[in-house]
């Protein structure tokens, strides 16, 4: 039996290998979200927003290295323009990461 692939640690910068699916939150200054889907494309890189107290995350959070680049594209017109909006993350389930994304630098 193969040993459990090791959770993204925070900080560590990954690099989408090919075009996937991303879930994206839109935070407010107010207690709300909304969510959304959106698409990175290989060669994106992202790094890992926090680690987890998990033994078996479900989900790996993590934000674009190019975030300011990619927020029109990321983020919908509607959503930039409410007055509370402040910023965005991205997510996918772990499983599907570790199928998406390699390794680019770990931090010490």
């Amino acid at each position: 039996m193969s040993s459990p692939t090791p959770y993204p640690r925070a900080g560590q910068i990954w690099e989408v290998t090919d075009v996937c699916e991303v879930q994206i939150q839109y935070l407010f200054t107010a207690p709300i979200t909304f969510s959304g889907s959106g698409r990175l494309t290989a060669g994106e890189r992202v790094r890992i927003m926090t680690g987890t107290a998990q033994p078996q995350p479900t989900r790996v959070g993590f934000l674009p290295v190019r975030y300011d680049e990619l927020r029109d594209s990321l983020v919908p017109p509607d959503i930039r323009d409410i007055p509370r909006y402040k910023n965005y993350t991205l997510s996918v389930e772990t499983e599907y990461f570790h199928e998406h994304f390699r390794l680019i630098e770990d931090v010490a």
